[in-house]
């Protein structure tokens, strides 16, 4: 493994869009098309603050966000009301104590303990407080006794815990699998990030290195994880590989494959650009494109099973430019513009004091990140010759008299 390094603080992070397109009504901050009757769904602190009437739609808005705060409620004014921070005037004919709080939230251990009627300010008493204790009680004295029972025996709650909510120890570890608004499991990989999750990767999911499917962790495997104590991100681990087919034939194509984790949006499958289709143009372009995507302020190891492509970035590029990029045979060094972009990159992030790593694995060795990229870069092939395939194809349709490229 060679040491290389660094990159700038990235901008604020964009915002994901919606999965559908919003549907703006005459209420103002309702969002998307209507749903089912009867909910509706008010993301007070989110990507996106405003009223959904789909829980997909809602989910979207606040998992992964920070301090995220939302509601449910049964009529839109009520959710409106919930957004803005105001209070609907009493219902015609309501008695006094028809409009009076039906739920009342005592927070044993929090920021601030007490008893709240609004969930939005209790939320904000526990989201990032370690072991926050809270329940939801029908009347404000149950609450209190509760929030008092804590205070009495030094915040230790000694009732029945099984009926109080606690977050979370280890960021984005989840109690029980995420559900669709039908109340059936989301397929591992295929729901939103949970909250707290890090470097795009939910960390209740991890690849079986037997089925090669990724699965969700049992109880015992998420309750090994430990929390890290604040401070600077950790090492990004990034999986490249590169792939050629139909070597020598006119059909010749190479394909990228960059693997950051399951499910990762930052994942790369694609056909290499460029009339040069080999095999080391792959797997420079993969760490290339690698770079390209990771952080800048990221320290970063990037494991790849190319020998040849470490040590042109870390090792002969040195001496190439001592020589002008010309070898010992004083021929042009082959890929240049690939390892001079490459070069460019980690001095930026040298100059950051970002470290850019390398470790070389061994391919086709049951290392499940080289076998994920390796499926990445093969794809990307097989789709560069699908490509080819289909151009010949229609050339063959094309008259003589305007024929005139070769493929």
């Amino acid at each position: 493994m060679t040491n290389a390094t660094p990159s700038p603080p990235p901008g604020p992070a964009t915002k994901p869009s919606p999965s559908v397109q919003s549907t703006p009504t005459s209420t103002a901050g309702t969002k998307r098309k209507r749903g089912s009757a009867g909910k509706y769904y008010a993301v007070k602190a989110g990507y996106q603050p405003g009223v959904y009437y789909a829980w997909n739609d809602c989910l979207t808005q606040v998992t992964g966000y920070k301090g995220a705060v939302f509601q449910a409620f049964s009529t839109l004014e009520e959710a409106n009301a919930f957004l803005t921070g105001s209070k609907l005037p009493p219902a015609p004919g309501a008695t006094a104590s028809s409009t009076e709080p039906s739920r009342f939230y005592g927070i044993q251990r929090g920021r601030v303990p007490g008893v709240y009627t609004d969930w939005a300010k209790a939320q904000e008493q526990i989201k990032g407080f370690a072991r926050p204790r809270y329940k939801k009680f029908s009347t404000k004295e149950e609450a209190e006794a509760f929030v008092k029972l804590g205070q009495a025996n030094g915040a230790s709650f000694a009732g029945n815990t099984s009926e109080i909510q606690k977050l979370p120890g280890a960021p984005g570890i989840l109690s029980d699998v995420l559900k669709d608004e039908q109340g059936s499991p989301i397929e591992p990989g295929d729901g939103p990030l949970p909250p707290g999750a890090e470097d795009g990767f939910d960390p209740n999911v991890l690849l079986d290195p037997k089925s090669g499917k990724v699965v969700y962790k049992t109880k015992e495997q998420k309750s090994v994880t430990k929390t890290k104590a604040t401070g600077p991100p950790g090492m990004l681990r990034i999986y490249t590989d590169g792939s050629s087919l139909k070597n020598g034939r006119a059909l010749a194509s190479a394909g990228v494959g960059v693997y950051f984790g399951p499910g990762d949006n930052r994942n790369v499958s694609e056909p290499l650009k460029g009339s040069r289709q080999t095999n080391q143009r792959a797997e420079l372009t993969a760490i290339l494109r690698a770079l390209d995507i990771a952080p800048r302020h990221r320290d970063v190891t990037i494991f790849t099973d190319s020998q040849y492509a470490i040590k042109c970035v870390t090792v002969w590029y040195v001496k190439w430019q001592r020589n002008k990029w010309l070898t010992s045979d004083n021929k042009p060094v082959e890929n240049k513009d690939l390892v001079e972009s490459i070069r460019v990159k980690i001095e930026e992030r040298d100059e950051l004091k970002v470290k850019t790593l390398f470790e070389w694995v061994k391919g086709h060795n049951s290392d499940p990140g080289n076998e994920a990229a390796d499926r990445l870069a093969v794809n990307g092939a097989q789709r560069g010759v699908s490509e080819k395939a289909a151009a010949m194809e229609a050339a063959k349709n094309i008259p003589d008299e305007i024929f005139d490229y070769d493929i």
